[in-house]
């Protein structure tokens, strides 16, 4: 099984949240059962650095335009190892979007105002990667706020693509301390496909609305509709896999 992992933050590169330490260990723990292959993607903010994490650019996936509106921004795609492990992370590196020294503010805590446009451009960076990786994940889960719109930018903008067509789409939200929410004039800002549900929507709202499953971080109320990771990290790999081979055995019938 083929599995994709797209987060805002991925420890130890950047662990500011309790997204950071399930998107580091849950593809860690899947790739150690032998049963799947594992892939992960996440910014690189100025926070990295280059040489004490031994990050190199990798020429075949970097040269992407990015075009949101009336703003085009190229991509580079860098990668590195996590310590002690034989994962990969790629970075998707953008001077204009990512080289700053925070996630969503700087370092005396003001928020950065063009956060949705972050996320709409970090979107189209991974999808993008992807397909000029042709590698095609059974599998994709997203991660965070910065990830929000990456199940709505597959099901339409890249919803005719066949790499990702028997892909099913998994989405865990974080906590975040601000709000913003998409408006009118951000559907051409942003370059998004019309829809009438967006208006008024946060990053978060749209990754809930068009992930095929959620799965709540261990900080919030769990439900029988919508599961929830646990405290406990020894239980997230059954958690995890319990939701993919539903929707799977879904596909598959």
């Amino acid at each position: 099984m083929r599995i994709l992992f797209i987060s805002g933050e991925v420890a130890p590169f950047s662990d500011t949240s309790e997204i950071a330490s399930l998107a580091r260990h849950l593809p860690e723990n899947l790739f150690e059962t032998g049963e799947y292959e594992t892939r992960i993607m996440m910014p690189r903010y100025g926070t990295v650095s280059e040489r004490r994490n031994r990050l190199h650019e990798v020429i075949r996936l970097s040269g992407s335009e990015i075009t949101l509106g009336e703003v085009t921004e190229i991509l580079k795609v860098k990668v590195a190892s996590i310590p002690g492990i034989r994962l990969q992370v790629y970075f998707m590196d953008n001077d204009f979007y990512f080289k700053r020294k925070g996630v969503f503010a700087d370092r005396q805590g003001v928020l950065f105002t063009d956060n949705l446009d972050r996320a709409a451009f970090y979107a189209r960076s991974v999808i993008r990667t992807i397909r000029n990786l042709g590698w095609q994940p059974d599998l994709i889960h997203a991660f965070g706020w910065l990830s929000g719109f990456v199940p709505y930018v597959l099901r339409t903008e890249f919803g005719d693509d066949s790499l990702f067509e028997e892909s099913k789409v998994i989405y865990t939200p974080e906590t975040v301390s601000f709000d913003n929410r998409i408006e009118a004039d951000h559907i051409e800002s942003l370059s998004l496909v019309s829809h009438d549900d967006l208006i008024g929507a946060s990053p978060t709202d749209v990754g809930k609305m068009f992930a095929d499953a959620v799965i709540m971080p261990p900080s919030a109320e769990s439900s029988s509709e919508v599961p929830c990771f646990s405290e406990n990290a020894e239980a997230h790999l059954k958690e995890a896999t319990d939701v993919y081979n539903r929707l799977l055995s879904t596909v598959m019938v």
